[in-house]
């Protein structure tokens, strides 16, 4: 599992009864912070079967996923443009975390003391179905 180590992975172990799977997902977007911290802003479009109850009111067809890798030790970013989908790799670790996305000519890579999955929420995109 992507987040066994994660900060937070609880939220996915409540909302999603212990099941998010690292499928289809677009990168959104992607932000160096303060404190050495990599922020990333995935889209995904498979929704797990099981999530909270209170989002059957909600009309969406994604998830919208936030996740943060604090203390960067080694990061390595090439290519220009952003918002494609693709496969992301994410380990979670006791030592470290890292992140790899590989789409055409961009190349993003990084590893961190911590993953922290900063937020899920519920996500429309009027691109979809």
């Amino acid at each position: 599992m992507w987040y066994k180590n994660a900060i937070g992975k609880e939220k996915i172990q409540f909302m999603f009864n212990n099941e998010f799977d690292i499928e289809l997902f677009e990168l959104y977007s992607i932000s160096l912070e303060k404190n050495s911290e990599l922020k990333c802003n995935l889209i995904c479009k498979g929704i797990p079967k099981t999530h909270p109850k209170k989002w059957d009111k909600l009309e969406f067809n994604a998830l919208n996923l936030k996740i943060i890798f604090n203390e960067i030790i080694q990061m390595n970013i090439s290519g220009t443009k952003i918002g494609f989908f693709c496969l992301p790799k994410i380990n979670s670790s006791i030592d470290y975390s890292e992140i790899t996305i590989k789409h055409g000519e961009f190349q993003l890579y990084c590893k961190s003391k911590f993953l922290t999955i900063d937020n899920i929420t519920p996500y429309i995109d009027i691109r979809w179905d």
